[in-house]
């Protein structure tokens, strides 16, 4: 007998659907698209379904023998479970939610757990896995991970949903981009044997849902969400249509002929590894000390993501390329972005720079996860150095916006400034708080053409106070206020190299410059200097400013679609406040 699936187990558009399956034909045998050919014409929903599933029974059992084991991950594999198991093949199904196999016969050959693959943990190795589902983007890197780790050499990996097909438009999506999902299998090891598309098909089980939501009184007599789910299937129906999304099923081997020393690099997230574990690499990669406390203001509080590569399983990680997320104002839109930063190899690993090495794995991965039009994040940005720069240029995975340069002030004497003055800024005082936002406020306007981290009294919170050189007392956090009493402009600066640098100034744009001039003649003895994007020189310029070259350039990304260089060029505001490191 055929599964059958508890739709009160079943979450989001799979419940939806699992409901109105059962409503129509007593039972939710499969969840997946069926199979529309010339041959299944005169076939019911169901039936298109038993077909698709009869295609993935003949594709196991053409690959291998029986007796081999077989690992199906899904909530549709009843009838898949049922006929390899009964064919002698050995088979574990996994999937969360009830199902009912009933032949004492069949269970010699087949277990069931209650679980989904990547936390499926066995020392047993399969020869084939059968995956089911459409997956997060996230989940790609641990999806392919698990297969890679759990199948034997030459074994086969059938993987089968929707992927995002057209990345142009900016529009967010968690469906895994078809592209990635190509070069990752490649990068893991994998083989891509066949890829089939199914897209006609999957529209036309679409259209077969339709038909039974339109049947009369239907929405009335089966559940509250109906018009949701209905909702969701036009959706899916027109991104289908119009090519945005499609429908495809792998098969990828594992390959046995590697011969690259890394070619077996376990990949991870920032879940993967204790911060300590990173301490080595990181010392080794910039000859300076590991700060924890650091680390973990940015990848803890700060949501920091990463890729990380170890040398093996249960290896020390050899590579690391990271990102600090950063609301953005993008032209005049809210927007997230991300700073590449943290990004390391192991020096002794850096034999070469090119598209095989570990250095252009992980950090493609990285992009591929985090920055695109699709994704979390839709642009990125950072501090690379020339060399750096260089050759993530060479590799495609980064374009130039713009430079980032030095300007050293004039000092000036107090009787210069009238009389101004500095107060200190306290980010628990509400008042202080609701200054900071005002004056954010009055500054974001003045970037409706260009793109600008946001300043408001959160991020200056989490900034300047909760940063550990902010609770050391590294950072000056200071209010200018005018003579009548007036605050405007809120300062935030660091000690470097004998001069004060200027970390940040929030105020309007058309007043930035004048209030730099007064703040020279406030800061004593100390020459003041800002690092500024080069396309913003003019709004921070006074008489007597030295600039120098800092041997910076200012990239986007290149690796996914997204926002191009030449939309981005000149655009961003950066300081020395918007580096992580600093």
């Amino acid at each position: 007998m055929f599964s059958s699936i508890n739709p009160n187990n079943l979450a989001g558009l799979g419940k939806g659907l699992a409901t109105i399956l059962t409503a129509k034909f007593g039972a939710c045998q499969f969840l997946h698209y069926g199979l529309s050919g010339e041959d299944t014409q005169n076939r019911d929903l169901q039936g298109r379904q038993l077909e698709f599933a009869k295609e993935l029974v003949h594709s196991v059992k053409s690959s291998f023998e029986p007796n081999a084991s077989v690992l199906l991950d899904g909530p549709s594999f009843g009838f898949v479970a049922q006929n390899l198991a009964d064919a002698d093949y050995q088979v574990c199904w996994l999937h969360r939610g009830s199902r009912e196999i009933n032949s004492d016969v069949i269970r010699q050959n087949l277990t069931i757990g209650d679980q989904q693959l990547c936390d499926f943990n066995s020392a047993v190795k399969f020869q084939i896995i059968v995956i089911e589902g459409s997956y997060h983007y996230l989940e790609q890197l641990k999806l392919l991970s698990k297969s890679r780790d759990i199948l034997v050499e030459g074994g086969l990996a059938i993987i089968f949903g929707e992927y995002l097909d057209d990345d142009s438009a900016r529009k967010y999506t968690t469906l895994p981009n078809l592209s990635s999902m190509r070069q990752l299998s490649e990068r893991l090891g994998f083989d891509v044997l066949k890829e089939t598309d199914f897209t006609r098909d999957a529209i036309s089980t679409i259209e077969d849902f339709q038909r039974i939501c339109d049947e009369e009184n239907f929405s009335l007599t089966v559940f509250k969400n109906f018009q949701e789910t209905t909702n969701l299937l036009n959706l899916i129906k027109s991104e289908l249509a119009t090519s945005r999304r499609c429908c495809k099923i792998f098969h990828l081997r594992k390959s046995a002929l590697l011969t690259d020393e890394y070619a077996r690099a376990e990949y991870g997230d920032i879940d993967s590894f204790d911060p300590v574990e990173i301490s080595e690499l990181f010392e080794k990669s910039f000859n300076t000390e590991f700060n924890l406390d650091i680390w973990n203001w940015k990848y803890s509080l700060g949501g920091g993501k990463c890729v990380v590569a170890r040398s093996g399983k249960e290896g020390a990680i050899v590579s690391h390329y990271g990102g600090a997320p950063r609301e953005i104002q993008y032209f005049g839109e809210s927007s997230v972005a991300i700073q590449p930063c943290d990004v390391m190899v192991l020096p002794e690993v850096r034999l070469h720079y090119g598209k095989g090495s570990l250095f252009f794995k992980t950090a493609a991965t990285f992009l591929e996860r985090e920055i695109g039009n699709t994704v979390n994040h839709l642009l990125g940005f950072g501090f690379p150095n020339k060399k750096a720069m260089n050759i993530a240029l060479r590799l495609g995975l980064y374009e130039k916006t713009d430079d980032f340069i030095e300007l050293v002030y004039p000092q000036r004497s107090p009787q210069h400034i009238g009389s101004y003055s500095l107060t200190p800024i306290e980010v628990t005082n509400e008042a202080h708080r609701s200054v900071i936002d005002d004056l954010w406020q009055s500054m974001v306007i003045g970037f409706n053409s260009g793109i600008v981290g946001n300043r408001d009294a959160r991020y200056i919170n989490y900034r300047y106070f909760d940063h550990p050189y902010g609770k050391s007392g590294l950072f000056k956090r200071f209010f200018i206020v005018d003579g009548g009493g007036e605050i405007c402009a809120a300062v935030f600066m660091k000690e470097h190299e004998e001069c004060l640098l200027l970390m940040d100034i929030i105020c309007p744009v058309p007043e930035v410059s004048e209030r730099v001039r007064k703040l020279t003649g406030l800061i004593g003895e100390k020459k003041l200097k800002i690092w500024i994007t080069k396309a913003w020189v003019d709004e921070v310029r006074i008489n007597g400013v030295i600039e120098n070259e800092l041997g910076i350039e200012i990239p986007c990304n290149s690796w996914n679609p997204g926002p191009s260089s030449k939309v981005l060029y000149g655009a961003w505001w950066l300081t020395a406040g918007d580096m992580d490191f600093m």
